[in-house]
């Protein structure tokens, strides 16, 4: 199956012919093996990789973080085998070029977590290994002429992949690239109230909000003492947010852009941008501004029903984020590696049609043992095609997703708004529409986690699955933790939202707001006035899911909208209590500590109720007494009494619920803890982390003091 060294032949051929052809030709399959298993690893990663922000599968995890992990040490090891040959093959240092471009090769995806980016330096060194490894196979194995030059470009190839990814990484290093490149932003917002007037202010059309879009031309700004901030030597250095408004070009015109999605995609980048300064550690200057509260009441919510647009712009927004933080897409836009991405597709349909007379040519010398037959020959030649084909697969298909990607869009509605000979221009304008128009994929999984104390209070995780054993491998469940299945977010949940948004304005409570616009204030409020917000969540949970109960018992066939907005948001802060409490206002272990003393609870108050019927009846017996316990599952039996017995209509009752529900849910959504809404990116994305960016945005970055319990 490959060339052998004529002395290497006659040894074996004197000494232990059989067992050293049948050694050369195990270890030849192998080394062919491995070529074929890592290029399967590279394939999945590029079409299955960025799907883990849109699925919250498990299972998927594991699958794309094997096809991360893996290829990085069968590169290795295949490199090493091929030093290790002891028969030489002039395919080896193609073969060895291929598998250094898959290191690389998966746009979608450079780092799996926040710590890969920080490892940027352990990425440059094993590239360094590679390279070692790859040049001593090409002068090894690649001195054939018909070669060479193959064997030149795709080392080039190689070496763009390479530093493109380790640019990626050591642009999202929180300890690094993130803290010097927000730095700019940081200077430029901390003036950009001085660029317009208080009176030119005006958010339904952007005016006055000077939010950066792009131009990051570091040597186009200077630093000023004695702060020593960035200051940028001319105002038109940047695109801003009040430049793309202002555009008079028709594509983004009211016709041209009727509904505003054009501009939106760039105010989603304008936020992106501000968002990162508090994953870099920076203050969010224009936060006490009363232009950026405005910005998000008058300008994202100015009009009814303007809903469905503010939580648009916020997805677009985190999808810009997930992709800074862990693709290559970021670096491919803001580094000059654009024009590499075209010319890497170009060297690979070169090296394709180089390699192809070549391949089609290629034999194996006379005298080889049988090693290399001609069934042999075949072989090796279908490796070497079926990796040329992969790899240009894979740049096919990255070259569209890259040039239709959001960057995308907005380097080019940017190029527009700063080219007025582009403005009105059919032929481009048509280029930008058919660029900007096309929607790939949805920006995440757009579910709500669920999670009913009552159902699940009695469940045991597999022993087989969660034991000390498998405790080093992954997270233990405890008992009571079991997820409800997922649902959709719905239209019904946003709404709500943003009413107790515009309701409250900047006075975000914990629900005691609502009793009062209720009028029920004073029978209820001793609930939202608990220990901490962690018992505040699960009695309420424990009361709506009550009423729950006591709904389907009357066989209620409509679901309302509170009964649905309060059903959903009720189960999804239980759900952040049961399996992701670093989202909420307490602290993560005592959150945990709690839960599992009422799981607890609930199994012993409730031994032997194995129905909702018995289960409510034992509630309703546990509630009979007007004064609340010292436990949280008497306390929520109590809640339940008053909200089923003292509230007798029964829509009433659910519009005190979903109204109490989604000021909670505004309350526990302001967070420090950046790293978690990042880490949860990757696995489908929260909506907790929406609410925390769309608050972040309109100046709302902790919760009032006075109502934090």
């Amino acid at each position: 199956m490959a060339f052998v060294n004529d002395s290497v032949v006659l040894n074996n051929a004197t000494n232990v012919p059989n067992n050293g052809v049948v050694s050369a030709r195990h270890k030849l399959e192998q080394i062919e093996a491995y070529i074929i298993v890592t290029t399967i690893f590279v394939v999945f990663l590029v079409v299955f990789g960025s799907c883990r922000r849109r699925s919250h599968s498990g299972f998927l995890k594991v699958l794309i973080w094997i096809a991360y992990a893996l290829p990085t040490y069968l590169i290795t090891y295949t490199v090493g085998q091929m030093q290790s040959a002891s028969f030489e093959n002039e395919l080896f240092a193609i073969w060895a070029t291929f598998l250094i471009i898959f290191s690389g090769n998966a746009d979608c995806i450079s780092a799996y977590s926040l710590e890969d980016n920080d490892n940027q330096r352990r990425y440059n060194m094993e590239v360094l290994v590679k390279y070692y490894g790859l040049g001593w196979l090409t002068s090894t194995h690649g001195h054939e002429t018909e070669f060479r030059i193959l064997l030149y470009i795709l080392f080039f190839f190689a070496l763009l992949r390479t530093s493109l990814r380790g640019e990626a990484l050591s642009l999202a290093s929180r300890t690094d690239g993130l803290v010097k490149n927000t730095k700019l932003i940081a200077d430029f917002m901390a003036n950009e109230h001085t660029l317009s007037n208080e009176g030119e202010v005006d958010p339904s059309c952007m005016k006055g909000y000077k939010y950066w879009v792009k131009g990051e031309e570091k040597e186009k700004v200077e630093v000023i003492p004695p702060l020593y901030q960035y200051h940028l030597r001319t105002a038109n250095e940047v695109v801003t947010i009040d430049m793309i408004w202002q555009c008079q070009g028709s594509l983004l015109s009211s016709t041209g852009d009727s509904d505003g999605r054009l501009k939106d995609i760039c105010l989603s980048c304008a936020l992106f941008r501000l968002l990162c300064r508090r994953f870099a550690g920076y203050s969010m200057s224009e936060s006490s501004q009363l232009k950026t509260w405005n910005f998000v009441r008058h300008g994202l919510l100015a009009k009814e029903g303007d809903h469905e647009r503010a939580f648009r712009v916020i997805e677009v927004e985190l999808a810009f984020l997930y992709d800074f933080f862990y693709t290559n897409y970021y670096a491919l836009f803001t580094s000059g590696f654009l024009i590499f991405k075209i010319m890497q597709l170009f060297i690979v349909i070169i090296g394709c049609v180089i390699v192809t007379p070549i391949l089609k040519h290629y034999h194996t010398p006379s005298g080889d043992l049988n090693l290399l037959t001609v069934s042999g020959r075949d072989v090796d030649v279908r490796v070497t095609a079926i990796v040329i084909v992969a790899i240009l697969f894979m740049e096919v298909v990255q070259f569209l997703v890259v040039n239709f990607s959001d960057w995308a869009k907005v380097q080019w509605l940017c190029s527009y708004v700063k080219k007025p000979s582009w403005q009105n221009n059919k032929f481009m304008e048509k280029i930008i529409q058919i660029v900007c128009h096309k929607k790939w994929l949805k920006p995440w999984e757009q579910k709500l986690g669920q999670y009913d104390l009552l159902k699940s209070f009695n469940h045991n995780p597999c022993k087989l699955l969660f034991n000390s054993w498998t405790s080093p491998y992954r997270d233990i469940k405890r008992k009571g933790q079991k997820e409800s299945s997922r649902i959709k977010l719905s239209l019904e949940v946003k709404k709500a939202i943003i009413a107790s948004l515009k309701t409250n304005e900047q006075q975000l409570n914990n629900g005691e707001t609502s009793l009062e616009r209720n009028g029920v204030k004073n029978e209820l409020s001793w609930a939202c006035r608990l220990e901490t917000q962690t018992h505040v969540i699960i009695v309420w949970h424990i009361a709506t899911c009550l009423c729950e109960i006591n709904w389907k018992q009357a066989n209620l066939q409509r679901e309302s909208e509170h009964f649905i907005v309060a059903t959903a948001l009720s189960k999804y802060c239980a759900y952040l209590v049961a399996f992701a409490p670093r989202f909420l206002p307490d602290h993560a272990y005592i959150t945990e500590f709690m839960f599992d003393q009422v799981v607890q609870e609930a199994r012993d108050k409730l031994k032997g109720c194995n129905s909702p019927a018995t289960m409510y009846d034992k509630m309703r017996r546990l509630g009979e007494d007007d004064h609340p316990g010292e436990t949280i599952i008497e306390r929520g039996a109590v809640l339940g009494k008053h909200l089923l017995v003292d509230i007798t209509d029964n829509e009433r009752r659910w519009k005190i619920l979903a109204d109490f529900w989604a000021d909670m849910m505004l309350f526990v959504s302001p967070s420090d803890d950046t790293t978690v809404h990042a880490e949860h990116l990757t696995k489908g994305g929260e909506f907790v982390t929406h609410l925390w960016a769309l608050l972040s945005h309109a100046g709302i970055l902790n919760r009032d003091s006075a109502q934090n319990v």
